[in-house]
């Protein structure tokens, strides 16, 4: 009996653990990481955009394996046939919590890091390492490898002191208490409080206005923002005004003040499908640093960004069907790993995905 008792827990204890060891091979986000010609100061290289009917190899770019489109097609068919498919990346937290230091330190980006998991591993707001960092602020979804990133102790905003500033209009400027620029000892500014042209302060609990990054679309878009023309023969389908995942894996970023977005990570190579009936607007190379990107404009005041793709297969023109394979994944642009920046826009405001996705 006893021997019986300790068989059976085994056997359970073994398939626990099988199960946990395919789950996780299924959602482990890779971490050698090819370099993009952003990332190396390269200009993009040649087009990757393939016909529907002929086999793919992926872009050098973001590497991959070679895979048929079919193989694609019947993959990324699936892809919204469970929405359990996509789940949350847990944020690990450490015990370097922001009450722990008293100074300005500085942080070295590695593979797998987003703005969001930084900002909980030393207990601040992401818009806090944003705003500290100008190149992190302009785009805060696009880490580089080795970056050095400026971590505040304390929330709020990291100035430059320009010339005729006060610390009144400064706090004016970013909705801060003047007192708490005073009074703060990351600031050194003794008791006349003198400003020093050039020199950078903290402003405890400042905020800054959000601006959504602008995509010049040079190919054959418009700049009106209405439906482009599609390709001879493909005429196009109405939006169903329901979105679609855009692929599988897991969210590795959320959306919050500056990335007002969803990044879904997974492997390089994996399908990635129109969120909504379209036209595909702009198929290129982006130089905001969204590596190579695709837009599709659905006619109805709706915009799906698809971004870091290391593969096309539609172009620009073409009329696209909800849940048809248009790219694949990749990790091109200023990008720590691969995955799917995934955007929706209404009327040219960026919106939160996770409030239109089932």
């Amino acid at each position: 009996m006893v021997v019986g008792r300790y068989t059976s827990h085994i056997a359970i204890i073994v398939v626990v653990a099988a199960a946990v060891a395919l789950a996780g091979s299924s959602l482990t986000r890779p971490t050698v990481l090819s370099p993009t010609p952003e990332a190396s100061g390269q200009t993009a290289p040649g087009p990757v955009t393939t016909g529907s009917d002929s086999a793919s190899v992926f872009a050098e770019a973001g590497g991959g394996r070679l895979l048929s489109v079919a193989l694609l097609q019947s993959y990324g068919a699936s892809i919204n046939q469970d929405v359990g498919v996509v789940t949350r990346q847990a944020l690990l937290q450490t015990s370097r919590q922001a009450d722990e230091r008293r100074g300005i330190i500085t942080y070295t980006v590695s593979a797998g890091d987003t703005i969001e998991g930084i900002a909980a591993r030393f207990g601040i707001l992401p818009t806090t390492i944003a705003w500290a960092n100008k190149d992190v602020e302009d785009q805060p979804d696009l880490l580089s490898l080795g970056q050095i990133l400026t971590i505040l102790p304390v929330d709020g905003v990291y100035y430059t002191v320009q010339a005729e500033d006060t610390i009144d209009s400064i706090a004016k400027k970013f909705k801060a208490k003047p007192e708490d620029i005073r009074k703060s000892p990351l600031n050194n500014l003794g008791s006349g409080g003198n400003l020093l042209i050039g020199s950078r302060i903290v402003v405890p609990d400042g905020v800054k206005p959000f601006e959504a990054q602008v995509v010049a679309n040079n190919q054959r878009s418009t700049a009106s923002g209405q439906v482009i023309a599609p390709r001879a023969g493909a005429a196009p389908v109405a939006a169903r005004g329901r979105f679609v995942w855009p692929t599988r894996g897991f969210i590795s970023q959320g959306f919050w003040a500056l990335h007002r977005a969803l990044d879904i990570a997974a492997g390089i190579g994996t399908p990635i499908v129109a969120s909504d009936n379209g036209v595909v607007e702009f198929a290129g190379w982006s130089t905001v640093g969204y590596g190579y990107l695709l837009i599709v404009n659905h006619g109805n005041g709706f915009k799906t960004y698809y971004a870091h793709n290391s593969q096309f297969f539609v172009g620009v023109g073409q009329a696209v069907r909800q849940g048809q394979t248009i790219a694949a994944m990749g990790s091109t642009g200023n990008s720590t790993g691969p995955h799917c920046h995934f955007e929706i826009r209404l009327n040219g405001v960026l919106v939160n995905p996770l409030v239109y996705l089932p």
